[in-house]
């Protein structure tokens, strides 16, 4: 094999490796910020409509727990965004913003120990591109 061959050779194999690393880390970003065993609860296309305290997810607790909600809303800006839990005795507070923006990790979680019941997810968030995925997880 001469040598100008090798290094052509060489350098094909460490641009492929290079590429495969980049799709190997455009591939797992979001996934990361979900919790092993989370289920999913909602999974929102924005640019389809505007919504207004529409009830996008549902769960129920047989005994209390302390609950896990993970949202996921990379590449979103939009007027107004909130995302409350209704339940059998109080609504919580999620997430609310006017001119919400995020970027490509957009997203976060909440945490808080519920009471027996069934628990609704409402939207309010005005039309816009990107999609809205929230898991659920129990303890």
């Amino acid at each position: 094999m001469t040598k100008n061959l090798k290094q052509h050779l060489l350098t094909r194999a460490v641009f492929l490796l290079l590429i495969m690393g980049l799709l190997a880390v455009g591939c797992t970003g979001q996934n990361e910020q979900v919790p092993p065993g989370a289920e999913l609860l909602a999974e929102v296309d924005l640019a389809t409509q505007p919504h207004e305290s529409a009830v996008v997810g549902e769960f129920s607790l047989a005994e209390t727990a302390v609950v896990t909600l993970t949202y996921l809303v990379p590449e979103v800006e939009t007027a107004v965004f909130d995302l409350t839990l209704t339940g059998p005795d109080d609504n919580y507070v999620i997430l609310h913003s006017a001119d919400y923006r995020t970027d490509e990790n957009g997203g976060g979680s909440w945490e808080h120990n519920l009471a027996p019941g069934t628990y609704q997810l409402l939207l309010t968030a005005s039309q816009t591109s990107g999609t809205l995925t929230v898991y659920w997880a129990s303890e």
